[in-house]
């Protein structure tokens, strides 16, 4: 975690304290700075998540990525269907997905082709990625498309939890596909590729870091605390997001899809940057399509699930607009990493589709 992430910490506490002091009256300010501390917030349970893993293990430490990686989306969703703004946790589901495939991606083959020129990468490795992103979109689309034909809403929600449990069944594979069969392929590898891994900054930090790794209660401590200040600043900037909705006439579909997806993502979307400018835009690519497999096949079950326990339930029925532009952004992953190079325009390419999505997301009434 970059020492500019521990600095940010700050903005964590801003939000309560106004709202302590001020009370809600001051809804800009609680808005804006709690959405600001979900980003150091998110970098610290991240990194209590990879320091628990030296001591639990590789299987447990997937787990836990899993579970607490994305703990900003699922705390954000939770906060938001209590409040029952289920607009507001749909377009945060298919706003991450977009924005990491489109965004992210598209701004690291930019930075990078920019620095570097042509960049390389496993078409294979890219490959996989694009069917499981392929596989996610589709447990989003199926139960979209079947209220053309089931107009019984209890059904689609069934629908939408057996789908959600397939989906959960999946990314445990997956999941367990990369704890084995990857580590197991790494463990194989040349002199020639370990000898060039050496060489690489992160790589030697994280080397020093496994040899002097972190005391566990210290990181159960980071955890614990992260999640809990994520939690208040998700409730705080749910709560907020009616009254800035009215005072600045956006919708609820905007910060769904733009707001939320960007601060809740932003340590993944700077680490992203950061590899892409050191000519590791497999690794880059590697991040983005993890992340948007996880939101797909992991977030929105859960919160399917989740919601079960609240009077509004979540189901897995998303707008055509949301989806278009989902089925563009899964057909665009593939059609770049075709080749195995990547190139500055490529990703400009993927940056103005996004762009011209969050304009029409911009006038989406609601």
């Amino acid at each position: 975690m970059s020492r500019w992430l521990y600095y940010l910490l700050v903005l964590a506490v801003i939000a309560p304290l106004i709202d302590l002091i001020w009370g809600p009256q001051q809804v800009t300010a609680i808005f804006v700075f709690s959405a600001l501390g979900m980003i150091p917030l998110a970098a610290l349970i991240g990194r209590a998540t990879e320091n628990l893993e030296y001591h639990v293990g590789p299987i447990a430490g997937g787990l836990l990525n899993a579970s607490f990686g994305n703990a900003p989306e699922i705390i954000i969703g939770i906060a938001a269907m209590q409040n029952g703004l289920i607009t507001v946790v749909k377009a945060s589901i298919t706003g991450s997905i977009i924005s990491n495939s489109l965004l992210v991606l598209g701004s690291s083959l930019a930075l990078g082709g920019w620095r570097w020129g042509k960049q390389y990468f496993s078409a294979r490795d890219a490959g996989q990625y694009s069917t499981m992103m392929v596989l996610a979109v589709a447990g989003l689309l199926i139960p979209s498309t079947t209220i053309f034909v089931v107009k019984d809403s209890g059904h689609i929600q069934t629908i939408s939890i057996a789908i959600s449990i397939i989906l959960l069944v999946v990314y445990v594979m997956y999941l367990a596909f990369h704890v084995f069969h990857i580590r197991s392929q790494r463990r194989h590898r040349g002199e020639q590729e370990k000898t060039t891994d050496e060489e690489l900054p992160e790589v030697e930090a994280l080397k020093a870091e496994a040899q002097n790794p972190p005391k566990l209660w210290i990181s159960v401590l980071l955890l614990l605390v992260a999640t809990i200040g994520a939690t208040i600043n998700s409730e705080l900037l749910v709560s907020s997001i009616e009254p800035v909705t009215h005072q600045f006439g956006w919708s609820q579909v905007f910060i769904g899809l733009v707001i939320i997806p960007i601060v809740s993502n932003a340590t993944e979307h700077s680490s992203a940057l950061v590899i892409a400018l050191r000519d590791r835009v497999d690794l880059s690519m590697a991040i983005t399509a993890g992340s948007s497999i996880q939101v797909a096949t992991f977030v929105a079950p859960v919160l399917v699930l989740v919601s079960l326990f609240f009077p509004t339930r979540l189901n897995l029925v998303f707008q055509p607009l949301e989806l278009a532009i989902l089925g563009l952004a899964t057909i665009l992953f593939p059609l770049v990493s075709l080749d195995g190079e990547s190139t500055w325009l490529e990703g400009i390419q993927l940056m103005a589709v996004y762009l011209m999505a969050c304009v029409v997301f911009f006038f989406v009434p609601g």
